[in-house]
């Protein structure tokens, strides 16, 4: 088994926390909302002898401070101008970027605006999701909501059938883990992401990975991202039969031999 580190580095005025791992070309991991890095670790281990991964947990998730006030953050481009910053001050460039859900979408939106960035993997990314209303994402720090509890029977339903046992048990721990102000920034920026005038800028190898049984981001929005990225070369949309929202997670092993072969197929 690889070694994982973690370390701290301060960025915007908060302590960051960040795992790294493995050796070879520097891949920037974006984690889901709310959530944090751990869930990326099987990932890491199964491409770590190829790549060098670099894995944040965004301000106020998992083991990283907040921002001034107890604050996160609520807009998908100052989450994209943070996690720039946070690569420029700990990876080399240029490097890979690669998310899933919002984090495939802070992907897509980093590939083009960013000129450090050598190639995009976007799992479940999307360039457009009005998928929460405000109402929602207003009840998730109500006092009188359980965020766990309101929130597990919707998040275990994104994962797919064919996820390993260990991926869907750690899915229902991220539940059980949640910060709910960190959950609301994420779902925020993510419910108002429309970056679709962007996505001609875009020109570094692309690749769109889809679980096939997430119901939340469909196929439907996924095709029409990636045919507004028309400047990319090479670029490719695959499906990933029997799973769900969180891919990486459900089984890293298929995940990490596709994206083995999108990177090695664009030269890096």
């Amino acid at each position: 088994m690889l070694e994982i580190e973690g370390r701290y580095v301060e960025i915007d005025g908060a302590r960051t926390y960040y795992e790294s791992c493995g050796t070879g070309a520097p891949v920037l991991l974006i984690h889901t909302a709310g959530r944090d890095g751990r869930q990326w670790q099987g990932l890491m281990q199964e491409l770590g002898s190829t790549y060098r991964f670099f894995c944040p947990d965004l301000p106020g998730h998992g083991k990283s401070w907040p921002l001034a006030g107890n604050t996160c953050l609520q807009d998908i481009q100052a989450i994209a101008e943070w996690l720039h910053r946070f690569a420029l001050r700990v990876m080399q460039a240029p490097f890979v970027v690669m998310g899933c859900s919002i984090g495939g979408n802070l992907s897509l939106l980093m590939g083009a605006r960013f000129k450090e960035v050598r190639a995009v993997v976007a799992l479940q990314g999307c360039d457009w999701t009005p998928t929460f209303t405000d109402t929602a994402l207003d009840l998730m720090t109500h006092p009188q909501i359980s965020l766990m509890h309101s929130n597990m029977d919707f998040s275990m339903s994104l994962v797919g059938s064919k996820s390993t046992p260990a991926g869907r048990e750690f899915s229902a721990w991220g539940v059980l883990s949640l910060i709910p102000l960190a959950q609301q920034g994420d779902l925020r920026a993510y419910a108002h992401c429309d970056t679709r005038e962007l996505m001609g800028k875009i020109t570094a190898p692309t690749v769109l990975l889809r679980g096939t049984e997430d119901w939340l981001v469909s196929e439907d929005m996924m095709r029409a991202t990636f045919d507004r990225i028309v400047n990319a070369h090479p670029k490719h949309f695959e499906m990933l039969p029997g799973l769900g929202h969180f891919p990486h997670l459900e089984d890293p092993t298929r995940v990490a031999a596709t994206v083995r072969r999108f990177l090695k197929d664009a030269g890096v």
